[in-house]
């Protein structure tokens, strides 16, 4: 067995030559995933926007104050915290405290509940009134109350139509 120095050889590398059109073509962005438009989701993107929320919790079925979660025509999920200006001592989970999230499964839903909500106040002025802002793509409702101060809701506006 005679000197044996590797006997294996390894062909050059051969690549196409680069068109001008090639060159010129950006690379495609890699897809970047979504995280799913939830009511959690919606609430932490707000608590960011430092609007001065607290006590931001999703709710349950089994926490829900409306009962409307999960079941046919409510929401799919919601979620609530406290605002500057709503009632600290307003039922938990409610709009009274400032701030209520709801998406739903389509737009329809969630502008049916609005219009629902907002002719309900209409009629009786005793349910005292609220802003109602809508997510770009219109599944989500945020509900703010009409004890927090114009300037704070405007602020709610600008965040909600950043999501």
């Amino acid at each position: 067995m005679g000197g044996c120095g590797g006997g294996s050889t390894v062909a050059p590398s051969v690549s196409a030559p680069v068109t001008q059109q090639q060159a010129a073509e950006p690379a495609a962005a890699p897809a970047v995933e979504k995280e799913p438009l939830t009511a959690a989701v919606i609430l932490k993107k707000l608590q960011a926007a430092e609007l001065g929320l607290a006590r931001g919790a999703a709710q349950t079925e089994d926490n829900d104050p409306n009962n409307l979660l999960g079941r046919p025509n409510g929401y799919a999920s919601r979620a609530s915290a406290d605002l500057p200006g709503g009632d600290k001592g307003g039922e938990k989970y409610s709009v009274d405290r400032g701030l209520v999230v709801e998406v739903f499964d389509n737009a329809d839903l969630a502008q049916r509940r609005s219009d629902y909500i907002k002719s309900l106040q209409a009629e009786s002025p005793i349910l005292g009134t609220e802003w109602h802002y809508r997510t770009g793509d219109g599944t989500g409702l945020v509900r703010v109350s009409g004890n927090v101060k114009p300037s704070l809701a405007k602020k709610v506006e600008a965040a909600v139509a950043k999501l």
